[in-house]
C-alpha cells in the first residue's frame, strides 16, 4: 500500500525513502541542524516527492517552541487594518509562522485580554495597533503599527502623518482656500494626534492665521456617521469652511454625505481631500483627492521588524519606520 493511500506521509516515510535514519531525516529538514549537503538534498527531495508536510503542532509539543505570531487590531472591519493585516500575514507565513488575529473593538480591556491570550499560546512575537491596553512585557518582542507607544516595543511602523497633512493643506491653499476645516477623531492615539498637529502646523506654515482653522472631532470611532455629524457642526459656523481635510477615508465619505445633505456641491461649494485613499476613490463623483494607500506595505514592514526582533531576541529600544506619503490628485478640489 502506498504512503499516500494510507493518509499523510510521515517523517518515517521520508526517512525510508531517503535511506536514512529517522533522526537524520529530522535534522536534514531543519535548516539549523548539522548534516551533509548531499544527505540534506536527498531527504528534502524525498519529502517533496511524498508530499510530506511537517506536523508543526507535534514539533511544538516536542521542542516546547512556538511557531505562531499574534496580530492585534482595534477593528478588523476597517479597511486600513484589514489590508495591513494581509500584508503582515503574508510576510509572517512566508517565514514559517502561523498567525493568530485578535480584534479588540478599540477597547483597552479587550486588548489587555488579547495580549494575555497570545502569551498563553506561547507566540514568538506580537504586532499591535494599540487601543490603550498595552502594558510593557519582556516575554516576547512587540512591534507597534499605526498607533504607537512611545519608548515601548522593538519597533514602530506608521505613516508620515504630519507630512501627509502638509500635502493636503497645501493642495487646498493652492486652490485658493483660506477657510479650511478638519474632520478627525479624538487625538487619543498616534494617528489622531499627529494628523491634527500636522493640520495646524501646515496652516501656520502656509501663513494662515489660527482663526482659519475649523476643527470638528467625532466620537471615538473613525466612522462614516461620526464624520457626518462632525462635518455638519462645521457647516453651522457663521463662516463655514470652503475646503475640508478628512483624516481618513471613512471620515471623507461621511463628510461628503454631510455636504450633500446640506445642499453643498463638491467641489463647487466645498473642496474635500482625504488622508487615506478609499479603494473606490476614483469612482466617487467627483473622484476624491487623497494620499495613496500603503497599508499592505505597512503590514509587511511591521512583520519584517518583528521577524528580526524574534530572531535577535530584541525587545527595544524601538526602531521607528515612517512610510512616505504621495498625493493622488483627482477632481474633488476642482481643476488643478
Amino acid at each position: 500500500m502506498s504512503t499516500r493511500s494510507r493518509g499523510h506521509p510521515t517523517l518515517a516515510d521520508v526517512a525510508a525513502a531517503a535511506g536514512v535514519s529517522l533522526s537524520t531525516a529530522s535534522r536534514a529538514l531543519r535548516t539549523d541542524s548539522p548534516v551533509s549537503e548531499a544527505t540534506r538534498r536527498r531527504v528534502q527531495g524525498a519529502a517533496r516527492r511524498l508530499g510530506y508536510e511537517p506536523n508543526q503542532l507535534a514539533r511544538s509539543l516536542r521542542t516546547r517552541a512556538s511557531f505562531f505570531a499574534g496580530v492585534i487590531v482595534p477593528d478588523i472591519g476597517v479597511g486600513f487594518y484589514a489590508r495591513a493585516l494581509k500584508g503582515a500575514q503574508d510576510a509572517l507565513e512566508r517565514a514559517g509562522y502561523q498567525v493568530i488575529v485578535m480584534n479588540t473593538e478599540r477597547q483597552a480591556k479587550r486588548e489587555a485580554a488579547a495580549l494575555r491570550t497570545l502569551l498563553a499560546h506561547r507566540v514568538h512575537g506580537i504586532l499591535l495597533a494599540t487601543s490603550g491596553g498595552f502594558s510593557d512585557s519582556r516575554r516576547v518582542p512587540v512591534v507597534f503599527f499605526d498607533n504607537l507607544v512611545k519608548g515601548a516595543g522593538a519597533g514602530h511602523v506608521a505613516r508620515a502623518n504630519r507630512e501627509g497633512m502638509t500635502l493636503l493643506v497645501d493642495h487646498l491653499v493652492e486652490h485658493g482656500h483660506e477657510r479650511i476645516g478638519y474632520v478627525g477623531a479624538p487625538p487619543q492615539f498616534t494617528s489622531g494626534i499627529e494628523r491634527l498637529d500636522g493640520f495646524r502646523a501646515a496652516l501656520a506654515a502656509a501663513g494662515l492665521p489660527s482663526s482659519a482653522e475649523r476643527v470638528a472631532l467625532g466620537d471615538d470611532v473613525w466612522s462614516v456617521e461620526s464624520a457626518r455629524k462632525a462635518t455638519l457642526e462645521l457647516f453651522s459656523l457663521r463662516a463655514r469652511p470652503t475646503g475640508l481635510v478628512a483624516a481618513s477615508d471613512t471620515l471623507a465619505v461621511g463628510a461628503i454625505q454631510a455636504a450633500r445633505a446640506a445642499g453643498l456641491r463638491v467641489p463647487e461649494d466645498l473642496a474635500v481631500v482625504s488622508f487615506d485613499d478609499p479603494f473606490f476613490g476614483d469612482l466617487l463623483d467627483p473622484p476624491i483627492t487623497a494620499l495613496a494607500r500603503s497599508e499592505r506595505h505597512l503590514g509587511e514592514l511591521a512583520a519584517s521588524l518583528l521577524l528580526h526582533a524574534i530572531e535577535t531576541r530584541r525587545f527595544g529600544p524601538p526602531t521607528e519606520v515612517r512610510l512616505p506619503v504621495e498625493l493622488i490628485v483627482r477632481g474633488s478640489c476642482g481643476p488643478h
